[in-house]
């Protein structure tokens, strides 16, 4: 970095960071790491309950920390809040996305064009266009951190997920890759992780006994919690991550994706 450079390889002191998603399960746990690391911290997310109770919990850390609501697959919502982003801090240095996920797992057989359209966009697009409206900031001071999550479902067939989702989550690696290359020149990485089935406020929808058939598939016996995840989220942000991009980190107890 060329000014206010960090003074270690893992600070990430005053850099400012923006989380999709980021009001719940791995995007909260990731801005509340980046919070303790000192980080000024952005929160995005449709929900204005849940913008304001991740907004409570982080100002029990920092002040520098704000909530923007909006659609992640709405591109003027997207770009309103980069915009605001650049207007109260000047720069944007990392960029997670965490924004998506899936209501119903509906089979091939079952899927509508709606249904399919919508999981695309929620799982891809919405990267996509947080990425399209960042960059150019990054871009200014030569230096960004893009972190995109993916999932297992989207490194081989072997985990039970919509059709919708698995495909996205696929793309979301061939879509950073090309960015990583892209983005290179301007000192801007690209990374993936790819979480395994992690213990989020969805999974408290499942019952006791698929609870059970799920952990029986991990090998180490157990779910993954949003503070592992949001470690391997933050490496891949340190000014000690600059020369790996273009990678997929697969942090899934031990499920062999094929990929």
């Amino acid at each position: 970095m060329t000014e206010n450079g960090p003074k270690s390889l893992t600070d990430i002191s005053g850099q400012v960071a923006i989380v999709t998603g980021g009001t719940q399960g791995i995007g909260l746990a990731t801005a509340q790491k980046f919070a303790a690391e000192g980080a000024k911290v952005v929160v995005t997310g449709r929900g204005a309950e849940n913008g304001q109770a991740a907004l409570d919990l982080l100002k029990q850390q920092t002040d520098d920390v704000i909530f923007l609501q909006g659609d992640a697959t709405s591109g003027k919502d997207v770009d309103a809040a980069v915009a605001a982003v650049d207007a109260k801090w000047g720069r944007i240095d990392i960029l997670v996305n965490c924004a998506g996920g899936f209501m119903t797992s509906p089979r091939i057989d079952e899927i509508d064009e709606e249904g399919w359209r919508k999981g695309i966009e929620w799982n891809l697009t919405a990267k996509f266009l947080s990425v399209r409206a960042a960059v150019p900031i990054m871009k200014r001071r030569n230096y960004g951190r893009i972190v995109n999550v993916s999932s297992v479902a989207g490194r081989g067939g072997v985990v039970a997920a919509p059709l919708d989702y698995s495909a996205a989550k696929a793309g979301v690696a061939g879509f950073t890759r090309r960015l990583a290359v892209e983005l290179a020149p301007d000192g801007i990485t690209a990374n993936v992780v790819a979480p395994g089935t992690t213990q989020t406020p969805r999974l408290s929808r499942l019952s006791h006994r698929r609870m059970e058939q799920v952990i029986a598939r991990i090998p180490v016996g157990r779910l993954g919690t949003p503070e592992e995840i949001a470690l391997g989220i933050w490496y891949f942000c340190t000014p000690g991550a600059g020369y790996t991009t273009g990678a997929v980190l697969d942090m899934n107890g031990g499920v062999w994706t094929g990929a």
